[in-house]
């Protein structure tokens, strides 16, 4: 019973530990998304920074960032559902 409850405790470190990594790969992502959303809907977006000004940059930026930001968000989703079915096994 023992051994069960530290197997399901190491899973569980290791499940948080790629949410965890998930959560830092949505970071910059997410980041680069309000970026874009300034540079796309700001009254002066060259006012920040001059590259937010350029919709060669914007448009691409923003094509790699939300499809990023989308699919960390569906990992952080099934990472958390497997966290709380361990959390449950080691509680009951």
């Amino acid at each position: 019973m023992d051994s069960d409850k530290t197997n399901i405790e190491e899973q569980l470190k290791a499940v948080e530990k790629k949410l965890m990594l998930t959560q830092m790969a949505d970071a910059p992502a997410m980041i680069v998304i309000g970026l874009g959303m300034f540079a796309k809907f700001g009254e002066s977006p060259e006012s920040l920074h001059p590259w937010l000004g350029n919709t060669l940059i914007v448009d691409p930026a923003l094509a790699v960032a939300i499809p990023i930001a989308i699919f960390c968000a569906f990992q952080s989703f099934r990472l958390m559902k497997k966290i709380n079915a361990l959390k449950k096994l080691s509680n009951g």
